[in-house]
């Protein structure tokens, strides 16, 4: 249980990081696409859009983050 609790930690940070960079870029990767730069919103020509995904992503990677934590701490 332990490796899926860090695994959990692992992708609840890289969603975190995701959202940092696409604030230094001023873009964010969305859609079934994934990650290819031809899907995404950007801050200039949807702000609204762009924060809305921003916080999707920021708060979903810490929420993440913490409850696989927590559980690694109590050993569930």
């Amino acid at each position: 249980m332990a490796f899926a609790n860090i695994l959990m930690i692992v992708m609840g940070a890289g969603l975190v990081l995701v959202a940092l960079q696409g604030v230094k870029r001023g873009w964010l990767p969305n859609g079934p696409n994934g990650f290819k730069k031809g899907e995404g919103v950007c801050k200039e020509t949807n702000p609204a859009g762009f924060w809305f995904f921003f916080l999707i992503y920021f708060c979903g990677g810490i929420g993440v983050t913490l409850y696989a934590l927590r559980m690694l701490i109590r050993g569930a």
